[in-house]
Parts: C-alpha cells; sequence; structure tokens
C-alpha cells in the first residue's frame, strides 16, 4: 500500500537577484520515513530546506504540508522543526532549560523546574541517554548538545523533524549514538528529513533519497541496494575516481624530514613516536579519546608537549611554536573553520595572504595590489567558487571555504603539512578537489600528515596510517595492508 506523503513539492523555484537557487523542484516525503536529501555544495539543498521549513517564501511553485497548501513560518510553526548544521543551543543554561527554552512549565507564575526536569529525565530515558537535566550543556560534547537540540524538537511534537547536517562535527562514536537515536525516532512513527555529506550514513540509514543537482531535481531513489558510486554519479553528473578509491602518488623520496620521539603531553597522550618522508601522506587516525587531536596540536606547538622531541631535516625544535615552526617550513591546517581557521567577515585575498603578511608588505604596510594578485592566483589554483578577491568567506559554500583555508595553509610553500580534519563538512566533489590538492602537493615534494576521523579518505588518500588507542600508539598499517577492518581492529583494541 503506498503511504502518504505528508509534503510534497511542486515545481519549487527561487532567485536571489540573476542567481537561479532552485528550479522547478518537485518531490514528496512520506509519512514515517527517514528521506535524505543529497547534493554538492551550491546544489540548492540549504534553500530547500529554508523553504520546506517556512524560512523563506518560493518565488514560484507551492508546498502542500499535511494535505493543506502551506506559505512562509505562520503556515508551518509548530509543524515543523529544523535543526540546523550551526547549533542553538545555550551553553549556560541546563539540559532541561535547553529543551524547554522557549516553553518552560509553569504552575501560577513560576516555572515548574521538578516537571521540566521530570519530563526531561522521561525523554532521555526514551533514548537510553544517561544525562543528568541539571547539567549545563556547556559541560556537554558536541554530540550530547546536538541531541539535546533534537530532543527539544521531538518535546515540539512536530510533524516533520529536519536534520541539517546532524553528524558534521561529531566524532564517529558520537555520529554512531545520534544515528541510532535517528533510527529509533522512526520506529516510533516521526518523518525525518535528513541532510548529510557522509554518503555512507545516508544508505545505512535513509528509507528513500532525493538528488539535487545545480538547484534541480535530479531524481529520487529507493535505497535498495544503492552505493556510494551511483549517489556520487548523480550529485555530480559524472565518476569521480577519487569517490570509489584512488591509490596516492608513490613516495618521491627516502629523506626523513619530520621525525617525532616519544612526545607526551600530560593527560592527553603519551609517548607517541613516527617518521614522515619528503613526498609522502601519512594519516593518523584514532577513536574519540584516542588523543589524535591533541597529537596534531602539539606537533605544531598550539598545544606544547611536555616530554620528547621533535626534529626537522635532522635539526631538533627546541620549545616549538607555530610562528617557529612556521619559518622552518612547517604549516598546519585547523579542523574547525569558522571558530579557529578564516577570517569570516575579512576578504578572500586578506585570508590567504594572513600567513605571509611580511611578504606582502614594505615599510610595515601591506601591498594591497600585492595580496590582491596573489588571491586572484589562490583563486584559479584552487578553483576556488566565490567573484574575486573581495569575496568574505562567510558568503562561501562549505567546499569553498575549505580550500580558502587550504591555500592560507599552503601561501608560505611548507615542506611539511600537517591537515586536521582537511574534508570536514564538504560534499564528494570538493572532497575529490581537495584530494587533489593534497596530492599535488606531495607530488612536488611536501611531506604531508593528515588526522582524520573520516576512515574511508584516509584509506584513499595516504600510504600508511598511524594509528592510535588509549592516548597512544596502536600500531601502523600501510600499502596493501591498509583495509578498514585492519585499521579498525587497532583503533579499537581487537587487533
Amino acid at each position: 500500500m503506498q503511504v502518504e506523503p505528508i509534503l510534497s513539492l511542486r515545481s519549487v523555484g527561487k532567485s536571489y537577484g540573476a542567481v537561479k537557487a532552485l528550479s522547478k523542484v518537485s518531490f514528496d516525503v512520506r509519512r514515517g520515513e527517514i528521506h535524505a536529501v543529497l547534493g554538492e555544495n551550491g546544489a540548492g539543498k540549504s534553500t530547500t530546506l529554508k523553504i520546506i521549513s517556512g524560512e523563506v517564501i518560493p518565488d514560484e511553485g507551492t508546498v502542500v504540508f499535511a494535505g493543506a497548501e502551506r506559505s512562509g513560518a505562520a503556515g508551518l510553526r509548530g509543524d515543523i522543526s529544523m535543526v540546523h548544521q550551526e547549533l542553538a543551543v545555550f551553553p549556560n543554561m541546563s539540559v532541561a532549560e535547553n529543551i524547554f527554552v522557549d516553553r518552560m512549565p509553569r504552575t501560577g507564575l513560576r516555572i515548574d523546574g521538578a516537571r521540566m526536569r521530570a519530563r526531561t529525565s522521561e525523554l532521555l530515558g526514551l533514548f537510553g541517554l544517561q544525562l543528568d537535566p541539571r547539567t549545563l550543556l556547556g559541560e556537554l560534547t558536541t554530540g550530547q548538545q546536538q541531541i539535546v537540540e533534537i530532543l527539544r524538537a521531538i518535546e515540539r511534537n512536530s510533524s516533520l523533524l529536519i536534520l541539517d547536517e546532524p553528524t558534521s562535527g561529531l566524532t564517529n562514536i558520537e555520529a554512531e549514538t545520534l544515528m541510532g537515536l535517528v533510527k529509533r525516532l522512526r520506529a516510533a512513527g516521526h518523518t525525518i528529513l535528513y541532510v548529510s555529506h557522509r554518503l555512507h550514513e545516508v544508505l545505512d540509514i535513509a528509507d528513500r533519497i532525493t538528488v539535487l543537482r545545480d538547484g534541480q531535481y535530479i531524481d529520487t531513489l529507493d535505497n535498495d541496494e544503492l552505493t556510494e558510486g551511483d549517489l556520487v554519479r548523480r550529485m555530480v553528473g559524472r565518476n569521480l575516481a577519487s569517490a570509489e578509491g584512488t591509490p596516492p602518488v608513490a613516495a618521491m623520496s627516502s629523506k626523513t624530514v619530520l621525525k617525532v620521539d616519544d612526545l607526551t603531553r600530560s593527560g592527553k597522550f603519551e609517548n607517541m613516536s613516527l617518521q614522515l618522508r619528503e613526498g609522502e601522506i601519512v594519516g593518523v587516525f584514532g577513536l574519540e579519546g584516542s588523543g589524535a587531536e591533541d597529537f596534531s596540536r602539539a606537533i605544531f606547538g598550539i598545544a606544547p608537549a611536555t616530554a620528547g622531541t621533535i626534529e626537522i631535516d635532522g635539526q631538533p625544535a627546541r620549545n616549538p611554536s607555530p610562528a617557529d615552526l612556521m619559518k622552518r617550513g612547517v604549516s598546519y591546517l585547523n579542523g574547525n573553520r569558522k571558530e579557529a581557521g578564516l577570517y569570516m567577515d575579512r576578504s578572500i585575498a586578506d585570508n590567504v595572504s594572513a600567513p605571509i603578511l611580511d611578504r606582502v608588505s614594505r615599510f610595515g604596510l601591506v601591498d594591497d595590489g600585492k595580496i590582491r594578485e596573489r588571491a586572484r592566483n589562490d583563486i584559479r589554483r584552487f578553483a576556488i567558487r566565490v567573484g574575486g578577491p573581495d569575496g568574505k568567506p562567510r558568503q562561501l559554500s562549505g567546499g569553498n571555504q575549505q580550500k580558502v583555508m587550504l591555500s592560507a595553509c599552503l601561501a608560505s610553500a611548507p615542506r611539511i603539512i600537517v591537515l586536521n580534519e582537511p574534508t570536514r563538512g564538504v560534499d564528494v566533489g570538493a572532497k575529490a578537489e581537495v584530494h587533489d590538492i593534497v596530492r599535488r602537493e606531495a607530488a612536488e615534494g611536501s611531506a604531508i600528515l593528515v588526522f582524520s576521523s573520516d576512515l574511508p579518505e584516509l584509506l584513499r588518500l595516504v600510504h600508511r596510517i598511524v594509528v592510535m588507542r588509549s592516548r597512544g600508539l596502536a600500531g601502523e598499517i600501510k600499502g596493501n595492508e591498509m583495509s578498514e577492518e585492519a585499521v579498525m581492529a587497532l583503533a579499537a583494541g581487537r587487533g
């Protein structure tokens, strides 16, 4: 029996000035299903979600929700809840207060804290979550905060829950927990619209998948024996070799340029050792609590080690700081482009030149012509989709923001590059482009260390993988021995 749709988009279109964001998009979402929406950055996903949630009014077409044509937020308020990629939480308020932030239960004129906490405990218990309703949200992990925001939407008893990139900033374990919650919501009869760049997630969780490309509807597919390749071909309109798996270039030299011996940061990781050769790409992988994030920061001197040594070209780096290491040819890509990686409201020219101001200045004054010319060159080199050097990162898609960060990271022509989550939150097309940039840098002789929680990414990109577990070295896997099973066995303690 055909399940009736709870939502129907019929020939929906939206333009922003001369830019056509959506053109005649039509698809249905059935009651009680997890329906994924896929597309590259710029495909129209965000505009589609905003139209569905009532934040944006379409220029043409209609939105039918629960059997009635709807228009604007007033017609949808309470029926649809959207959890955005950027969390709308209050770190100085408790879990219970965050869930009931705009509708706290009252007894007379007073907030009924006991009833609010009891209902919060009930919601947490329904999904097997061990959290104290009185805990401040700022004390929770990003994954736990994401779950609290979803519980806020559930408490509102909305008919449709929209999740926009819910796992983009989460560890693998947090992502698995959240996906388990989403599956339980479906089992309880909730309808979920799910947007993610992580194709393996979508294939695991979705009942049906709608693909958008360049603002147009491409297809809606039943998730029946689909592969990542099936989805990629529809999303980008072509095959992406790196999405299927392309081996990295061979190491160009046996010369060791970075040597780390027994590096330790008390309470974070201990006795970490590795070597990196010229032209080599080495991955570092670890599950939550492995210490990999702290290890990456220590190598670049952001959070200095308390013991051990770092050598560059055979010479010790004593008390290394980021400034000292940059002078010795080391560069670092931060894993969080919005908090520590980009100046969101400064121009592309300012961003890509920030690490090398001494090279584009004269007598203490920045040469505006030089930084704009450098920016124009990098826009071409990295295929950054922006109008020009005056564009700002805040106006760009996640993939293009990531390429701006890479441009800044590589501005100094570093010989050793440390990349922390280089493709977090970007689509498959942008991911392939970032991988191509990394391979090109290695082919030109740079030594590259890639820290990533995306294991399939590492398997496609690197020559060997250093595995961390319990804040220390678990082992190393290279060449034909590399597989998800082998790496996870070491990371989880089964090897």
